[in-house]
Formats: C-alpha cells, sequence, structure tokens
C-alpha cells in the first residue's frame, strides 16, 4: 500500500515537473510589429540623464496607454 502511495506521489510530482519545466510553450503571445507604438525610450548611462529620462518614461506610459486605449475600443465597435 506504501508502495502504491508513493508512485502515485511521484507521478503526480513528475507531472507538476513537466508543466513548469518542459510543457509545452503558450503561444498565444502577440508580439507587436516593430515601430507600431511608441519608441522605448534608452536607458541613461549618466546619473545625470535621469531627470529626462524619468520625462521619457511617463511621456512613453500615457502613449502606450492612450494607444491601447484606442485598440480596445475600436474592437469593442
Amino acid at each position: 500500500m506504501r508502495l502504491i502511495l508513493l508512485l502515485a506521489a511521484l507521478l503526480i510530482v513528475g507531472l507538476l515537473l513537466y508543466r513548469q519545466i518542459g510543457g509545452i510553450p503558450d503561444r498565444s503571445i502577440d508580439v507587436p510589429a516593430a515601430g507600431s507604438g511608441p519608441e522605448v525610450p534608452r536607458v541613461p548611462q549618466r546619473p545625470q540623464d535621469l531627470p529626462v529620462f524619468e520625462e521619457q518614461m511617463q511621456q512613453f506610459m500615457q502613449d502606450t496607454g492612450e494607444q491601447r486605449r484606442r485598440q480596445l475600443e475600436a474592437e469593442e465597435r
């Protein structure tokens, strides 16, 4: 009886590991085409460039949010 429970537990652990490590990859990821959205700001190399980078990131987030909102509105129609 213990052997059967041990084998069942090993089977369950094996299936879980298979799904986590080597399972079938999810192919439902939608990757946008290059140039289809706002340009991503480059990470600054000098600490003095951080304020400018922060402004660029804020603008990028706003532009991306606006683009997604327009896409959702277009899909709802």
